[in-house]
């Protein structure tokens, strides 16, 4: 629970992080060549998993690929609709798991396959089970590797290796790309692009910079690896954006060493709920509701935003989009969730005078004033 919604109790210190954890998240981009899984990339990362579990590091592996792997297995096919990719994820899994199991094998480790979803983490029951079947697999070193559960739905491993970090209170996320970072500007279009080596917290301004998105077959890109850091930085965990194939990069990452790009934590923000913080930075906004700045009063104190706070509202959103909520005259956001109804909906809503009408309930949104 955000510490604002319970003004009644003092908000509790934020639990100790474990400084040997690490959660390290691989795109597909970096483990496939050619729409399959490459075995001596799986083997190079396999190899440094191992290396740091031997100099004491208890880490964690998301990786991708099981997609692109699997339509590779069924002969090309499952690359369109949801359902063929949910098959190919099924199908690829296996071998995917075994890459890395035979590598780490290889070097003298036992790894342990776990395949969730974000709703297991945001679910109490759920997620106890799973912290605890994880935490009693890094007690006995055994590395842990980890994919979305793709054959129930497709999202991507960022916004879960993030979720994951926080859940285990990572010292770290490391979300290895295939690009060496955060550009001020966009790299493919600027051939001066100067790579952002620290940023000292999560912004909509650090956000903007996403146009350096990493292509290739995955469902991610720079944008979700942003959402991702949002989760973790909110939450207290350094993140870091790198490239999976620089030299040693997940050794000179933990020797503090300049590497892609940072993000530190903001001390100023206290943890917030699992569930509020994935739907409101699991997708990108897709729209604005300019609000009255009485709204500003709402999310501070952790209360419903009515309908009647509305202004305007700005882009073309669905209910259930994720969106912006900003003041009239400050572009600046003061909260981000999942709003109740789509821009037609709500345009329905108002002229019918509905203005009870909740536009973000407490448990889909998550304040930025202390952020932006």
């Amino acid at each position: 629970m955000h510490p604002e919604r319970n003004p009644d109790h003092a908000p509790e210190p934020a639990p100790r992080r474990h400084p040997d954890r690490v959660v390290i998240k691989v795109g597909t981009s970096s483990l496939v060549t050619d729409g399959r899984l490459d075995p001596a990339k799986a083997d190079a990362l396999a190899a440094s998993v191992a290396e740091l579990t031997h100099a004491g590091v208890r880490p964690v592996l998301v990786a991708s690929g099981a997609i692109a792997q699997g339509c590779f297995l069924l002969g090309g096919e499952g690359a369109g609709a949801d359902e063929d990719r949910r098959l190919a994820a099924a199908v690829g899994q296996a071998s995917l798991f075994e890459a890395f199991r035979a590598g780490l094998a290889r070097r003298g480790l036992t790894a342990a396959q776990f395949l969730f979803t974000p709703l297991d983490l945001c679910d109490r029951e759920h997620r106890e089970g799973l912290r605890s079947a994880l935490e009693q697999a890094l007690g006995r070193g055994v590395v842990p590797v980890v994919n979305e559960n793709d054959a129930v739905r497709v999202r991507n491993n960022d916004v879960l290796s993030a979720l994951l970090a926080v859940v285990l209170r990572a010292r770290l996320l490391a979300l290895l790309t295939d690009v060496p970072g955060l550009y001020a500007s966009d790299p493919r279009t600027d051939p001066t692009a100067r790579l952002v080596p620290e940023v000292k917290g999560m912004s909509a301004e650090v956000e903007q910079l996403a146009g350096a998105s990493a292509g290739g077959p995955g469902t991610g890109g720079m944008v979700s690896k942003l959402g991702a850091v949002w989760i973790a930085t909110l939450a207290g965990v350094t993140a870091v954006i790198a490239d999976a194939h620089a030299p040693r990069v997940l050794r000179r990452l933990l020797a503090g060493e300049p590497v892609g790009t940072v993000v530190r934590p903001r001390c100023t923000v206290r943890e917030q709920g699992l569930e509020p913080l994935w739907r409101a930075f699991a997708a990108p906004p897709r729209g604005t509701l300019l609000c009255h700045p009485a709204a500003r009063s709402d999310i501070a104190a952790g209360r419903a935003v009515p309908l009647a706070r509305l202004v305007s509202a700005r882009g073309e959103f669905t209910d259930g989009d994720v969106v912006d909520v900003a003041t009239a005259g400050d572009p600046h956001p003061i909260a981000r969730g999942r709003v109740r109804l789509g821009v037609t909906s709500l345009s329905a809503a108002r002229t019918a005078g509905d203005g009870a009408h909740v536009l973000l309930h407490p448990n889909e949104y998550v304040s930025l004033l202390e952020v932006c």
